[in-house]
């Protein structure tokens, strides 16, 4: 019954062992992207795309094409909507390219043109030489894409928070959960967030890597948090972490390792989780307390000599129906909603 309330919320549960485990979070861990904040982020300066050479356009397009990081789709809705002549050179790139993901820094090519990279500032593949220059530095940047080693275009995004992200952790935290944003991201980026949604400094880690962010929530763990993650960036830490959930089922990546995954836009779902775990344990609770109570009149009854046929049978079917009503009275309120 919780799991259907649950289903209801648009949480799914996948793992019958997570309820237990509930029970002992403290510190609820977000990574940034796409997790707190909606899956894809605003290209802030397009006007980078346009200084591209076509064979530019190519790579860059070969580079998010069926890429799943939110990053990547942005890119390539952004191609979509400037090049004309992407589609092409997106087949020509395919037949001659050589394609590698470096999990946390970014994604990489090599065709006829050179080795072609997309990742954070100051990741660029191995340096060589590159005829396609012309780019416009900007003061600040999150992705770079570079042709072996020479930068190409600098892009910023924006991101967009999930509208109830800062009421809900508000109600986490006065659940007595702390939360933390673990991310990959600059710092500038992190520490704004974390001061929008009201979480102390100390709480916002940025440019953590893959493996960085695996080290610090094995640091923090005492088998009492949960880590909610998007990306393939975050599996080392979905392993270290005690529970675990996704926001995402498409990206064949997380969804195999999380307890459960939760849709929609907004972050209601991991509240609810709690809410109805709570109910689940209440009912529990008052299921034993019944059981204990009947068992201990119906052993009396038969030790004073007092059951009867009849009497037995009359109280083995109304324990059973008492039984389902506690249940269901426990559990209707979530189930109506």
């Amino acid at each position: 019954m919780a799991t259907t309330a649950l289903r209801r919320a648009g949480v799914f549960v996948r793992e019958s062992d997570l309820w237990p485990r509930l029970t002992r979070i403290r510190k609820i861990i977000f990574d940034k992207t796409g997790t707190l904040t909606l899956e894809t982020p605003v290209l802030v300066n397009p006007d980078a795309l346009a200084t591209l050479a076509p064979a530019a356009r190519a790579a860059l397009a070969a580079l998010v094409d069926d890429n799943p990081h939110p990053v990547a789709q942005c890119l390539l809705q952004a191609l979509r909507a400037s090049s004309q002549f992407v589609t092409y050179y997106v087949t020509n790139t395919r037949d001659t390219a050589l394609g590698e993901e470096t999990s946390g820094y970014g994604v990489s090519l090599v065709n006829a043109d050179g080795r072609w990279s997309l990742g954070r500032p100051g990741w660029r593949g191995d340096p060589a030489t590159c005829n396609l220059l012309g780019y416009k530095p900007e003061e600040t940047h999150d992705t770079e894409f570079a042709c072996d080693g020479v930068v190409l275009a600098r892009f910023r995004f924006a991101d967009a928070v999930r509208a109830d992200a800062a009421a809900e952790i508000a109600a986490l935290q006065s659940r007595g959960l702390e939360a933390f944003i673990l991310s990959g991201d600059r710092r500038a980026k992190v520490a704004q967030m974390t001061q929008a949604l009201g979480l102390p400094a100390a709480n916002g880690l940025a440019e953590a890597t893959p493996e960085g962010k695996a080290a610090w929530i094995g640091l923090t763990d005492n088998r009492d948090t949960l880590m909610l993650g998007d990306g393939a960036n975050d599996s080392l830490a979905f392993d270290a972490a005690f529970a675990r959930g996704t926001p995402v089922i498409h990206r064949g990546v997380l969804e195999g390792k999380a307890d459960f995954y939760y849709l929609g836009r907004g972050l209601s779902g991991i509240r609810r989780l709690f809410e109805v775990n709570d109910a689940r344990r209440r009912t529990q609770i008052w299921l034993l307390v019944f059981s204990v109570t009947y068992n201990l009149v119906a052993v009396g009854l038969a030790v004073a000599g007092r059951m009867s046929p009849l009497l037995a049978a009359i109280l083995m079917p109304v324990s059973s129906l008492l039984t389902l009503a506690i249940v269901a009275g426990g559990m209707r309120r979530w189930l109506a909603r």
